[in-house]
């Protein structure tokens, strides 16, 4: 049975101007990133907290967010994604090349910084320096590994060419567990519209952009050294670390919400 609520027409409608006041703002903010330059980061992390506060979505947050920039690896459920690790930390995100010429989504990553995944193999070295090059301005950089969105928050498979930048550069990752929820959603599952599978974006969307209540669970978890493993051996322990986040019972212990960055 599902619990979850949707709002009213009224209340839907004053959500709908409030997103797209917020969506035309961005888009108007994009000619300005050469004059932002460092900042841009934390206009994108701003924005990123008002995006939520449009969509009704409440933030939790548990363990700490690291002072230094590092490479970020999180289970992936939805678009909310972006919005969520993009607002919890000041940081990029590599995406898959195509997202690139996305006609909104597309000049809205670029202009924050995206680090597009070029196809193929051959191109580890390149990628490695663009999150060299990222880290070096202070911003951490995230990354999906299972390389798809999934229904379960536990991922079954992180996929290990995406750690090769990671074990060719020396960098530590940091696991990030993501969970969907409101009061009535099983503990091992997102709540039931948010994953974004197997349906085009905009139905997806529109489940989500009606619900009252949303809360979004981001587990930080220790950091994982990437020094004497393999691409297979830094994926599976990064993946084991989210697992085992996602399967905890126990409340967290600490639950902070961070401010939006004006």
């Amino acid at each position: 049975m599902s619990f979850h609520l949707n709002h009213g027409p009224i209340a839907l409608t004053i959500r709908a101007i409030w997103f797209t006041a917020l969506v035309l703002f961005a888009l108007a903010l994009v000619p300005l990133v050469p004059i932002f330059g460092q900042r841009t980061a934390d206009v994108a992390r701003w924005w990123f907290g008002l995006a939520l506060r449009a969509l009704g979505v409440s933030l939790a947050v548990n363990g700490d967010i690291p002072a230094k920039p590092t490479v970020i690896v999180a289970n992936h459920c939805s678009w909310l994604d972006i919005l969520v690790l993009g607002h919890v930390f000041r940081a990029s995100f590599i995406s898959k090349e195509e997202v690139k010429r996305w006609p909104v989504a597309g000049r809205l990553a670029r202009a924050t910084g995206t680090l597009f995944l070029p196809r193929g193999a051959g191109q580890t070295q390149a990628i490695g320096e663009q999150i060299r090059a990222t880290l070096a301005e202070n911003r951490s950089v995230v990354l999906f590994p299972e390389a798809t969105t999934a229904r379960s928050p536990v991922p079954a498979r992180f996929h290990a060419r995406l750690f090769a930048a990671a074990i060719d550069e020396g960098f530590d990752v940091l696991p990030v567990a993501v969970r969907y929820t409101d009061d009535h959603t099983p503990a091992d599952q997102h709540l039931a519209p948010v994953p974004w599978v197997d349906m085009p974006l905009w139905p997806n969307f529109v489940a989500v952009f009606r619900l009252k209540a949303l809360r979004a669970r981001v587990q930080i978890c220790d950091t994982v050294t990437s020094m004497g493993l393999d691409r297979r051996g830094l994926a599976e322990a990064s993946r084991q670390a989210i697992v085992y986040q996602q399967q905890r019972d126990s409340a967290p212990n600490r639950v902070n919400e961070p401010a939006a960055t004006s």
